[in-house]
Protein backbone atom coordinates (compact mmCIF):
# COMPACT_ATOMS: atom_id res chain seq x y z
CA UNK A 1 0.00 0.00 0.00
CA UNK A 2 2.54 2.55 -1.03
CA UNK A 3 1.36 6.16 -0.99
CA UNK A 4 -1.59 5.56 1.37
CA UNK A 5 -1.78 6.57 5.00
CA UNK A 6 -2.11 3.63 7.35
CA UNK A 7 -3.18 3.59 10.98
CA UNK A 8 -3.74 0.42 12.95
CA UNK A 9 -3.91 -1.71 9.78
CA UNK A 10 -6.57 0.44 8.08
CA UNK A 11 -6.04 3.01 5.35
CA UNK A 12 -8.95 5.29 6.37
CA UNK A 13 -8.16 7.51 9.35
CA UNK A 14 -10.05 10.47 10.75
CA UNK A 15 -8.14 13.29 12.42
CA UNK A 16 -9.63 15.62 15.00
CA UNK A 17 -7.76 18.93 14.91
CA UNK A 18 -7.86 22.62 15.80
CA UNK A 19 -8.28 25.45 13.27
CA UNK A 20 -5.14 27.57 13.01
CA UNK A 21 -7.09 30.83 12.87
CA UNK A 22 -10.02 30.61 15.29
CA UNK A 23 -9.34 27.50 17.39
CA UNK A 24 -12.52 25.66 16.33
CA UNK A 25 -12.35 21.87 16.59
CA UNK A 26 -13.34 19.68 13.64
CA UNK A 27 -12.45 16.42 11.94
CA UNK A 28 -11.45 15.32 8.45
CA UNK A 29 -10.05 12.30 6.64
CA UNK A 30 -6.29 12.05 6.93
CA UNK A 31 -5.81 11.84 3.15
CA UNK A 32 -7.41 15.22 2.46
CA UNK A 33 -5.18 18.16 1.52
CA UNK A 34 -7.32 20.69 3.39
CA UNK A 35 -10.59 21.15 5.27
CA UNK A 36 -12.86 24.17 5.56
CA UNK A 37 -13.27 25.53 9.09
CA UNK A 38 -16.93 25.90 9.99
CA UNK A 39 -16.07 28.61 12.54
CA UNK A 40 -14.22 31.15 10.41
CA UNK A 41 -14.14 29.81 6.85
CA UNK A 42 -10.37 29.29 6.78
CA UNK A 43 -9.12 26.42 4.60
CA UNK A 44 -7.02 24.43 7.11
CA UNK A 45 -4.15 22.42 5.56
CA UNK A 46 -4.25 18.79 6.73
CA UNK A 47 -0.56 18.59 7.54
CA UNK A 48 0.56 17.20 10.91
CA UNK A 49 3.50 19.62 10.97
CA UNK A 50 1.16 22.63 10.67
CA UNK A 51 -1.93 21.72 12.70
CA UNK A 52 -2.56 20.50 16.23
CA UNK A 53 -4.00 16.98 16.00
CA UNK A 54 -6.03 16.11 19.09
CA UNK A 55 -7.23 12.61 18.21
CA UNK A 56 -6.92 9.91 15.52
CA UNK A 57 -9.42 7.13 14.86
CA UNK A 58 -10.67 4.77 12.16
CA UNK A 59 -14.27 5.25 13.27
CA UNK A 60 -16.14 8.31 11.95
CA UNK A 61 -18.60 8.19 14.86
CA UNK A 62 -15.75 8.34 17.39
CA UNK A 63 -14.29 11.33 15.54
CA UNK A 64 -17.65 13.11 15.72
CA UNK A 65 -17.98 12.31 19.43
CA UNK A 66 -14.45 13.60 20.06
CA UNK A 67 -15.25 16.89 18.30
CA UNK A 68 -18.42 17.30 20.35
CA UNK A 69 -16.53 16.52 23.56
CA UNK A 70 -13.79 19.06 22.84
CA UNK A 71 -16.37 21.70 21.92
CA UNK A 72 -18.24 21.12 25.17
CA UNK A 73 -15.05 21.40 27.19
CA UNK A 74 -14.06 24.59 25.37
CA UNK A 75 -17.56 26.04 25.60
CA UNK A 76 -17.59 26.96 21.90
CA UNK A 77 -20.53 26.49 19.56
CA UNK A 78 -18.98 26.20 16.08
Amino acid sequence: MEGKLEFMGCSLVYLVFVCLRCGAVRYAKAGQKSALCFGCGYRVPIDSTKIRILFKTRDREKAMEAVQGYKMRLGKRY
